[in-house]
Formats: structure tokens, C-alpha cells, sequence
């Protein structure tokens, strides 16, 4: 079962934030955020959060999934309102985060969708600028945190797409949010997001064949959808097949043209065609499209330059 309306996914569990950029809500006897979304969904994340009765007192934790725009943007914000409230990555996004450049591009990019979706009264009146973005507890395949009430969350790292990926495990719940570790559905199973390793498909693939033997019956990705009962499974292991063949059909297609150029300039038509996300357009998608076709030849032993 497929669903992206917020609300509350199972005991303990909501879904946050609209299709595009989605987030969660975990609450045993303390809250935690898992995702850091893009700031123009702050307002409806109040809206959401005062329905569901969440107390801001009980907000304790917040995960960064991995340091991109569109997975940290709102988290300036929610840190200002909830100062007490640890936000919580890898060492390596960490490092990525430290680093200005990094998050005056952030705030460009939040800022088209802020202008895209005309909220820019409410990035005046919340404050949604994205000045810093500051870690205040590592985390890696070793933590474990105890929400309470039966709530444990564990941390599994699966970089690939970057290098500061970490994806959230809740065995209490068989709930598993792998954010852009995995393909995310289009709208239903069988039709998946195109892969996204910019930085190493080795590891890429590696972090998704270990995403795909836990057992689940929640998988809530960033984008789009959350799906729970037997699906959610299943599309894990779909994911393993696409990106398998996903990697034949690049590197068939490089061999076959001999242009390194021609071949990434596919992929950024194809992702803005078959993806759907607002918030890329091809001057955003190129330089990905490029890294994704370089880590893919480079993979199968071709140096495309």
C-alpha cells in the first residue's frame, strides 16, 4: 500500500511535510524527526505537528538523512524553534555541512522553491534562511537511541548517493526510511525514480542490497511515497534488479556512442522526465547526471575522462 497523505502511518509513527519533500515523525516517549526536508514546508510542518499533538518539549532528536538541499533545508528553522532539539549525521556530513559554500547554495535553492510555491511572506515571518547547519551528535551503524515506549532507532550507513548517507531502521516498527539510498516509487511499485549514486555506485549498490534484507513492513522514502504490508519489501528488492540493469544500460549506451557527454546528457532529459521533481531543472540536473554516468563507468572499469 502506497500512501503520501500526512498523518499517522502506525503507532508511534506520522508522515510530515508534502509528496515532494516528505519527512517523520517517530514518538515513543520522546520525539524524533527523521528528515530535514526543504524550508518551504516549515509552515505545514506546524500545521501538521499541532494536529497530531506533538508537544515541542518531547521533539528531542533530528536526523539528517545526508547533506543535500532538499534533505536539510528546513532544519535551521526547526533547530530555532526547537533549541533543544539535538540534529543528528554522519562525520561526513558533518565535514560537508561545515563548509559556507555549501550552505549559501542551499539557501539559493530553497529559496527558488520558496519563490516556486509563493510562500515568501512566510520565509519572512518564520525566518526560514538557511545561515548554518550545526551537528550536534554523530551517528553511525554502531548507534542506537531509545525513544521509549518500545521505540528503539538504529542508524545503518548507505553512502553511495553521497558520502554522509545514513538511513534509519525502527525494529519495533519494521520501518525502514533509506531516503535517496534507494530509488523511491513514482506513484505506484513497479515504477521507480532512476538511481542516483553521485558519489561512488559501488557503495551505492552495496547500501541497497544491505537496505534490501531487512525486514520490513514500513519503507518511508523522502520523496513521493510511503509504503507498508508486503510491499514495502518488495520494492526494496525491485530497486536491486533496476539498478543492476540500470548499470547495463549506461554502460551499453557509453560503448555504443562513445561520448561520455552524450551519455550523461541523456540521463539529465531522462531524470526530468521520469522523476517529476519541481525543484530540478537541467541546469541542476546536468553536473548530477554527469557524476552519476562517471561513477558508473568508472565502476565497470572505464574512464570516461
Amino acid at each position: 500500500m502506497l500512501t503520501d497523505k500526512p498523518g499517522k502511518i502506525a503507532e508511534g509513527l506520522y508522515l510530515l511535510g508534502k509528496q515532494i519533500s516528505l519527512m517523520y515523525l517517530a514518538k515513543g516517549k520522546d520525539a524524533m524527526i527523521i528528515g530535514g526536508g526543504m524550508n518551504w514546508v516549515a509552515p505545514l510542518l506546524n500545521e501538521q505537528l499541532d494536529e497530531f499533538g506533538i508537544k515541542a518539549e518531547d521533539i528531542k532528536y533530528l536526523v539528517i538523512p545526508h547533506p543535500h538541499f532538499d534533505h536539510c533545508g528546513a532544519v535551521p528553522y526547526l533547530k530555532r524553534k526547537y533549541p533543544h532539539m539535538k540534529v543528528l549525521a554522519t562525520e561526513a556530513a558533518k565535514a560537508v555541512l561545515s563548509k559556507q559554500k555549501v550552505i549559501d547554495y542551499m539557501e539559493a535553492v530553497n529559496m527558488f522553491m520558496i519563490d516556486h510555491f509563493g510562500v515568501r511572506d512566510q520565509y519572512e515571518k518564520l525566518n526560514l534562511k538557511i545561515d548554518s547547519i550545526m551537528i550536534d551528535q554523530t551517528v553511525n551503524d554502531s548507534t542506537v537511541i531509545d525513544l521509549g515506549n518500545g521505540l528503539e532507532v538504529h542508524f545503518i550507513e548507505t553512502p553511495g548517493h553521497s558520502p554522509g548517507d545514513i538511513s534509519v531502521y525502527i525494529p519495533g516498527l519494521k520501518a525502514l526510511f533509506p531516503s535517496d539510498a534507494a530509488p523511491c516509487p513514482l506513484g505506484y511499485i513497479d515504477k521507480l525514480a532512476m538511481p542516483s549514486p553521485q558519489y561512488d555506485f559501488i557503495l551505492y549498490k552495496e547500501s541497497l542490497r544491505k537496505l534490501a534484507a531487512y525486514d520490513v513492513d514500513i519503507c518511508g522514502y523522502d520523496h513521493n511515497v510511503v509504503i507498508t504490508g508486503r510491499d514495502a519489501k518488495r520494492v526494496l528488492l525491485s530497486s536491486v534488479q533496476m539498478v543492476e540493469d540500470y548499470e547495463k544500460r549506461i554502460v551499453d549506451m557509453y560503448k555504443e556512442r562513445g561520448d561520455f557527454e552524450q551519455t550523461f546528457r541523456w540521463v539529465a532529459r531522462e531524470r526530468l522526465k521520469i522523476d517529476g521533481f519541481t525543484f530540478l531543472n537541467e541546469d541542476l540536473m546536468l553536473p548530477v547526471a554527469r557524476a552519476e554516468v562517471r561513477n558508473i563507468l568508472k565502476a565497470s572499469g572505464i574512464d570516461a575522462g
